[in-house]
């Protein structure tokens, strides 16, 4: 059987099979994802009274915001890289290709990660005024955060599990195997649908417009540096303000407000210039793919796919039980 990711060509006859191969990588991992973070609690819980705990016990441990800390770590480790694997590997994905786990191309390495950092606070900024709007008709999106561990142990237990750890998982997961396995039909393609997952996996719709905004951003470094490094950086940067604003208690409101202005200032305006900066070398440019089928059948192949529209269906559900509860 023809391994279609080898040479970024796919013969005419099996784009829509490779098409199809591609959602169910991301798809099955998805289902498996939303599964066990829907029922992962009654699964510890079930685990946990097998090997003798007394069911008080336990959930006075999950409780604990540093315990929720290391599984929310230990779910991520597992959940996004495991499945995601196995599942290229059935495609017939060579791993060490798609992933580009590698050295950065070029010498645009600190521009591109200045302009992804500064597209992270514009995402930021945009969502919530949406945000705003909808409130102002009476809808909320919000979803309620767990409460963070004290101290600094706390405060690095909480850079791990969620500025370190996600960035590596959630880079390799989406711009590197999504984003490997659909490049062959397009950069561009590739860029949206590889955001278009990595917004629908999060689940609530507070979260999902900022991850697609940014997935596009780190899809557009992926596919210029053919790199993970910098796209996990960018990640892991992003992850680690909002972890450190959400531990400036001690820092009056009126004054984290001016700090978290001149970031976002600062890093709007380190973006425009590297923006500025890769424009004047046709940095901006993607390349096409060279298919058989139009760019319209790709979309329509890719995202009308059986197991792309569960994945969608199981995490819209999710986020309307957000809503509804």
């Amino acid at each position: 059987m023809d391994n279609y990711y080898d040479n970024g060509y796919i013969a005419g006859q099996n784009e829509k099979r490779a098409i199809y191969r591609a959602a169910r990588v991301i798809a099955v991992p998805g289902i498996l994802f939303f599964l066990v973070t829907r029922f992962w609690g009654e699964i510890l819980l079930f685990s946990g009274q097998k090997l003798g705990f007394a069911r008080e016990k336990i959930i006075e441990a999950f409780n604990e915001p540093a315990v929720l800390q290391v599984l929310q770590a230990g779910l991520s480790l597992f959940l996004l890289t495991v499945p995601f694997i196995v599942c290229a590997k059935i495609a017939e994905a060579d791993i060490s290709k798609i992933t580009a786990l590698k050295k950065p191309e070029g010498d645009n390495s600190f521009v591109y990660f200045l302009f992804g950092l500064g597209f992270c606070a514009f995402a930021n900024i945009a969502v919530s005024f949406a945000g705003r709007i909808f409130e102002s008709f009476g809808i909320d999106f919000s979803v309620p955060e767990s409460e963070y561990p004290q101290g600094v142990f706390g405060f690095l237990l909480v850079v791990l599990s969620t500025a370190v750890v996600p960035a590596l998982v959630e880079e390799f997961a989406f711009r590197g195997i999504v984003f490997g396995m659909l490049k062959p039909f397009g950069e561009a393609f590739a860029i949206f649908a590889s955001a278009a997952a990595f917004g629908v996996l999060h689940g609530n719709f507070e979260q999902m417009p900022f991850a697609f905004l940014v997935g596009l951003a780190l899809g557009f470094v992926r596919a210029k540096t053919d790199s993970l490094v910098i796209c996990m950086a960018i990640h892991a940067a992003n992850n680690f303000i909002a972890v450190l604003s959400n531990y400036m208690t001690f820092v009056p409101s009126v004054l984290r407000n001016i700090i978290y202005t001149v970031y976002v200032m600062l890093a709007l305006t380190l973006s425009v210039l590297g923006v500025a900066y890769l424009k004047r070398g046709d940095e901006f440019t993607l390349k096409r793919a060279d298919t058989a089928n139009t760019t319209k059948k790709v979309y329509v192949y890719f995202f009308f796919s059986p197991a792309f529209i569960i994945f969608v269906m199981l995490f819209l559900f999710r986020a309307i039980m957000y809503i509804v509860e």
